[in-house]
């Protein structure tokens, strides 16, 4: 059944998704800000709040063995999986990870590491990292599982301003940060593809590139360009919206989040409802609790008050409603495997209980 589930993580994110794109960058002030299209042909949603002190056991296949730990930080997670596997989020330290589909993308092999589903690596570094440095840090820990089928890559950001790209190429995670990593921004090629695109891009090479590339390491190009031109007379946040809708794709992209790693505060939009909303994380209490809280992605909030309690009810119709409506999906999901799913959150409880 656990291999089912992770079957479903993976599908929903594999199917379409190849147009996302993230970036990163700061104002003369220090200030931080993190931009994520999602694209995807549904967009409904749950915004997660995620607590610290709770005790968790990974959902993951055998041979795998399946690590166990405490949250040491609470964090927000945007999610369409079910509670605890999500697409991305920031924790209370300013940490935020967000992933994109990278067809390239080679899981390593069976190790003496514990290994953890695509989504749920997402889950466990915002519980347990507070910067970019203990992300990587984690890697002689946990890996991806091999078992995981959707093919990702990571953007990561903290609130000391420091960016890495996370890959698995040839079963290794490669990282770029620091002097290797030019520009703060990533799409759905490898990180060392987009920037020789760019480079021949700048340099007017002759170089004929197939449409795959040409989208999403163009996306990176505008995106960089973009990111180049700021200044500090435009607010931060409004202008990282304008680089999401520069490199939108039409109809397909479904949320446009910018997190403003410094003020811990989240902006996002759907193309369910336009309407800008705003979240202060400084506003929640992460302490630990066994009463799980959502809203709904593309209703309107007023605040922590306009989150309720997860049922599992919610949690399963999500994913169903998400299955339902995905044609690749309706019929290629094993009985039960919905279920399982959403089952899964009701084993986080509090350290201890």
């Amino acid at each position: 059944m656990i291999r089912k589930i992770i079957t479903l993580a993976a599908l929903l994110i594999s199917f379409q998704i190849y147009c996302c794109t993230t970036f990163t960058f700061s104002d003369s002030k220090g200030n931080i800000v993190f931009g994520r299209n999602f694209d995807f042909p549904v967009g409904m949603g749950h915004i997660q709040i995620n607590y610290k002190n709770m005790h968790k056991t990974a959902f993951i296949q055998v041979p795998e063995n399946p690590v166990s730990w405490i949250s040491k930080y609470g964090s927000i997670t945007f999610n369409q999986c079910g509670r605890e596997f999500p697409y991305g989020g920031m924790n209370e330290a300013g940490l935020v990870i967000e992933q994109m589909w990278l067809q390239e993308t080679e899981y390593p092999k069976m190790d003496k590491r514990y290994g953890l589903s695509e989504l749920q690596w997402i889950q466990y570094q915002l519980d347990n990292a507070s910067n970019v440095e203990e992300v990587i840090a984690s890697d002689s820990l946990v890996r991806i599982s091999f078992s995981s089928i959707a093919t990702l890559h990571f953007l990561i950001s903290d609130a000391s301003g420091d960016v890495a790209t996370i890959e698995y190429l040839d079963g290794e995670m490669v990282v770029h940060r620091g002097v290797d990593l030019l520009y703060p921004v990533l799409a759905n090629c490898t990180y060392e593809h987009s920037l020789k695109y760019k480079e021949s891009i700048d340099n007017k090479e002759n170089i004929q590139y197939n449409d795959w590339t040409k989208n999403s390491s163009g996306r990176f190009v505008d995106a960089t360009l973009l990111i180049n031109d700021y200044n500090d007379d435009q607010d931060i946040v409004d202008y990282s919206f304008l680089i999401l809708d520069s490199v939108a794709q039409g109809n397909g992209t479904q949320w446009s989040i910018v997190y403003d790693i410094t003020n811990r505060e989240i902006h996002y939009k759907s193309s369910q409802n336009a309407s800008l909303q705003k979240i202060d994380m400084k506003t929640f209490d992460f302490s630990c609790n066994n009463t799980p809280l959502f809203v709904d992605m593309n209703m309107d909030i007023k605040g922590v008050e306009s989150f309720r309690e997860l049922t599992y009810e919610d949690n399963f119709n999500l994913i169903e409603s998400v299955v339902l409506n995905v044609d690749f999906l309706k019929n290629n999901m094993p009985d039960g495997a919905n279920a399982a799913s959403a089952r899964y959150a009701e084993t986080i409880k509090c350290k201890g209980e």
